[in-house]
């Protein structure tokens, strides 16, 4: 079901941006092919709250970027890194054309709104957004870019980490009950466009290794109630805010600065652990800041993304008690004693068992609630100002292989 349904949704977006990619309006202001100091840039424009300038060496090297050409010999030399603006300069072997970009340069801007200015005004080459709100916008407001879709790779979480070390937190019916009191139906429908899966894990139903009667931790705000109140986690003066041994239930809720999406799924997850009695405050931070956060284990919960894999070292890397990417604090020592257990198997049969053993453990004791797996997100490329930037199938070529018109 759930590739069928992106071969559907694949036919249904590739109908509509192919729709949307019509004859270039007439522009006041042509695009510029080269930069003020002579030389041939593409722009790309990006999130501070999204992307840790220091971290665009490895999105270059696993092509988040189109940055990895079959040309070995094309070379990305750093020129210039800064907190709001990166330049790599690209050295070609002596044969190549002269009518391709000679450096990338990267541009933070602090929200997706400002973003999106700069993409419709021209100042913008290039860009990949979740939002499928803000493509929308940059669609009505100009016909100088190329919109269109790429799939995410599998396993791309949106989820809720919660600080397992966190002194209301460390327990698990607090975790479960903050799962169960949010409405993922009402974020999936109005926010994500019905264009994500639900999770109930770290990896996919794809995966041949996930296991299928997981807990899934539906919106039940009957069930959450029950389980702070077995917990002894109760209004006592009618202010709206739960509370134990005076303690009111408060808990900061850090997500990406800037970023659309996650501006308003913060938002709607605040409003339904309001209902439950938790004071939020939300937090958006930039993406150095949720780095540092996680690394020292300084926050409550954080909305965020993560990439697992459907291997023994993904689970022992981010379940391990001990494991330095541990961002979860998670201390259980039967998920210590399977994925120990799974090192020592020899049969594929039995790594299987023991991996999906493994889930179960991770699933029961809930250390995170994994909302979604989202199918896509989209890019935009200045059609006005370059040719030959994506393939027949609208799959983006490397910026090396792109020509200024």
């Amino acid at each position: 079901m759930y590739k069928n349904g992106k071969r559907i949704l694949c036919f249904i977006l590739t109908f509509y941006w192919m729709n949307s990619c019509l004859p270039l309006l007439a522009f006041a202001n042509s695009p510029e092919k080269y930069s003020k100091n002579g030389t041939r840039d593409v722009i790309v424009g990006e999130l501070l709250g999204r992307v840790d300038p220091d971290d665009l060496d490895q999105l270059m090297r696993t092509n988040y970027y189109p940055t990895i050409s079959k040309n070995k010999n094309i070379v990305y030399r750093l020129e210039k890194r800064t907190s709001r603006e990166v330049i790599y300069r690209i050295e070609y072997p002596s044969y190549w054309s002269t009518d391709h970009p000679e450096r990338i340069v990267f541009k933070f801007f602090d929200s997706e709104q400002s973003l999106a200015a700069a993409i419709i005004t021209d100042k913008i080459d290039f860009a990949i957004t979740e939002s499928n709100e803000i493509a929308q916008e940059i669609h009505n407001a100009t016909g100088a870019f190329f919109i269109h879709f790429r799939f995410k790779k599998p396993h791309f979480v949106k989820m809720l980490a919660y600080n397992n070390g966190h002194f209301i937190l460390r327990n698990k019916n607090v975790r479960k009950a903050l799962t169960y009191s949010i409405d993922r139906e009402y974020i999936r429908k109005n926010i994500l466009k019905t264009q994500a899966n639900f999770a109930d894990g770290p990896i996919s139903g794809d995966s041949k290794f996930h296991v299928s009667n997981l807990e899934a931790y539906k919106f039940n705000p009957r069930k959450a109630f029950q389980l702070l109140r077995d917990e002894s986690w109760v209004d006592k003066n009618g202010d709206g805010i739960i509370e134990k041994n005076t303690m009111p239930l408060r808990i900061n809720l850090a997500y990406e600065k800037g970023v659309l999406l996650e501006e308003q799924i913060a938002r709607r997850i605040k409003i339904d652990w309001n209902k439950l009695g938790v004071d939020v405050i939300r937090t958006p931070m930039t993406k150095d800041e949720m780095k540092a956060n996680l690394a020292g284990k300084d926050y409550d919960v954080m909305l965020m993304n993560n990439l697992f894999q459907d291997n023994i070292k993904s689970f022992s890397e981010n379940f391990m008690s001990k494991s330095q990417n541990n961002f979860l604090a998670y201390n259980s020592r039967t998920t210590d004693r399977y994925i120990k257990s799974h090192k020592s198997m020899d049969s594929a049969a039995s790594q299987k068992l023991m991996l999906q053993a493994i889930q179960n453990q991770i699933n029961k004791d809930h250390p995170a609630a994994f909302l979604f797996f989202l199918w896509l997100e989209r890019f935009f490329v200045n059609r006005a100002k370059f040719e030959n930037f994506v393939t027949k199938k609208k799959e983006l070529l490397p910026f090396t292989e792109w020509r200024f018109k």
